[in-house]
């Protein structure tokens, strides 16, 4: 079965045998459904929801401005340093990410 909600089972399941009893989960189009699927299965294990793009449509990475937005903030987010790196709290986070990407505000 390749539903949502069975492929957000799925991802319970490797939650439980990691021993992870709450998560942030990203999702990404058809990730962000099943993100999306988990939380509304099982609320309190997820502590965040992050949907990036659910909509049906073709990608080019070269030369569109969008595409190059979401890499960029996916690129900064996965630099940070985590716990015995940089950043301890949601403050050094935020720090560390305005030195990298633009406020959108």
């Amino acid at each position: 079965d390749m539903s949502y909600p069975s492929m957000a089972r799925d991802v319970l399941g490797v939650m439980d045998r990691e021993g992870i009893e709450r998560a942030v989960l990203v999702g990404h189009s058809m990730g962000g459904k099943v993100a999306a699927s988990l939380s509304l299965l099982e609320p309190d294990r997820v502590g965040g929801l992050v949907v990036l793009d659910i909509a049906p449509v073709r990608y080019c990475p070269k030369g569109d401005a969008n595409w190059g937005a979401v890499k960029a903030s996916v690129d900064a987010i996965a630099s940070v340093e985590l716990n015995n790196g940089e950043c301890s709290t949601k403050r050094d986070v935020d720090k560390a990410l305005r030195s990298t990407l633009e406020d959108p505000a």
